[in-house]
């Protein structure tokens, strides 16, 4: 046996070089897979904390780094109609109501793991209306799309994620319900083609 090794070296290093590189190029591929998983943006968008029109509309930060929202957006929808806006601001809330003006908008940094309440979903299509400034009714409309739109503080790149609650009127009280139990998260690119230009007149104005 030791002859033959000896007489075949050339093809037993061979060999072993071989399988050494399909050994490290699985570890590569390993560590190349756990990085991106640890560099990927994820947002959640939930509701909770309350029932009906009260209920609270949630935004949380599931990356392993911290996120800056820049800005929400709201598209209300009617049968064929849709109309989109900004709704990042907390209009609802009168400047006399708070001692930080912070406290009247929905932008700031989210650590890995925080949560913050964006207002009760009603509230959200309150604002939508004000500021389309159209003859929508909040009890009016088939559903409302949530889009979170944010700053990835690793790779400074624009993320969003967005989420879809149908809404329908009982009672005199307005019920939101998820169309999806996951948020969709949107590619970097794709969220820089829809909403960078409708984020920059917002600064604009």
């Amino acid at each position: 046996m030791i002859e033959l090794f000896t007489q075949h070296t050339e093809i037993v290093n061979a060999i072993l070089n071989a399988v050494m590189v399909l050994i490290w190029t699985a570890y590569l591929q390993v560590f190349l897979v756990s990085h991106r998983r640890q560099s990927r943006s994820i947002i959640h968008i939930d509701i909770g904390a309350a029932k009906g029109s009260r209920s609270r509309c949630l935004v949380t930060n599931l990356s392993s780094n911290p996120i800056y929202v820049q800005g929400l957006v709201a598209d209300l929808q009617k049968d064929s109609r849709i109309s989109r806006t900004i709704v990042t601001d907390r209009n609802e809330i009168s400047e006399n109501d708070v001692q930080d003006p912070l406290a009247r908008t929905n932008r700031g940094t989210l650590h890995p793991g925080e949560t913050v309440d964006i207002g009760s979903l009603s509230d959200l299509v309150s604002r939508a209306v004000i500021s389309l400034d159209e003859e929508w009714s909040t009890d009016q409309i088939d559903s409302i799309t949530v889009t979170v739109i944010a700053i990835s503080g690793q790779a400074d790149r624009i993320i969003g994620a967005t989420k879809t609650f149908n809404a329908e009127n009982r009672a005199d009280c307005m019920t939101f319900s998820p169309q999806k139990l996951l948020t969709h998260q949107m590619k970097p690119r794709q969220t820089r083609q829809r909403f960078s230009e409708i984020l920059r007149d917002e600064i604009q104005a």
